[in-house]
């Protein structure tokens, strides 16, 4: 696909147009994680001259690539395992703390001899359930892989044409990235003329598989423009492990 023909590819000129009659404010940005050990350091901040969602939704209608491959069976296993992974780790707690209870007692004591044997049978039931939990993360691995190749073929079909795309920006539009410092800010960020998106994305606090995404708009109509970025104004999106 040459894009200097296509419908879809006017618009890098409507960037352009749209540039020339922006007005050009100051952006502060602030990341606000909540969360214990949470850092906001080092987050990379995207600010792109086009609508990003906008597009890949553009080009999912043009190349009509069909659904999205289905991850329902994937996710109700990811459901299962992530649900015996609690579930096993609470009962390896307890283990352990029985555990170390019984290293301070007598092995000859009255406290002892009732206490060691409710350790064996957890130390079974954990055991029982570290296979469980092994043979369920191995059907799940086998099944989120043929589902991340159908997912790889779908999406080279479904965003065909968007590398074409970005190389039709002029150099002055291309993405721009910053980083967030230690105060958990980006400061004084004039951008080029034009209009302007911001797109983030970063773990969410106290999750190992859940994502905060930021796609937004930058105001132009302010000489100085604050942007806080929290969960309430991103979009959760849980990731496959």
């Amino acid at each position: 696909m040459h894009f200097g023909h296509s419908r879809f590819f006017v618009l890098p000129a409507l960037i352009l147009l749209l540039a020339s009659c922006s007005a050009r404010p100051t952006y502060y940005v602030n990341l606000q994680l909540v969360g214990e050990n949470v850092t906001c350091q080092g987050v990379e901040i995207e600010f792109l001259s086009y609508d990003y969602p906008s597009i890949l939704d553009s080009l999912r209608k043009i190349n009509n690539p069909g659904p999205r491959p289905d991850s329902t069976e994937l996710m109700a296993l990811l459901n299962t395992y992530q649900g015996i992974l609690e579930r096993s780790a609470r009962m390896a707690d307890s283990c352990d703390f029985l555990r170390d209870d019984l290293e301070k007692l007598n092995n000859k004591s009255v406290e002892y001899r009732k206490k060691y044997p409710v350790y064996q049978r957890l130390e079974k039931q954990v055991k029982s359930m570290l296979d469980k939990r092994h043979t369920i993360h191995q059907n799940y691995l086998e099944v989120k892989g043929s589902y991340d190749l159908k997912l790889q073929d779908w999406s080279r079909s479904a965003y065909k044409g968007f590398s074409d795309f970005k190389a039709e920006i002029p150099p002055e539009l291309h993405t721009i990235i910053e980083i967030i410092d230690q105060d958990c800010m980006i400061k004084k960020l004039v951008l080029p003329f034009g209009k302007w998106w911001l797109h983030a994305d970063a773990r969410k606090p106290g999750t190992t598989n859940e994502k905060l995404i930021w796609n937004m708009k930058l105001p132009t109509d302010a000489d100085s423009v604050m942007i806080i970025l929290d969960e309430s104004n991103a979009e959760n999106i849980r990731e496959l492990l």
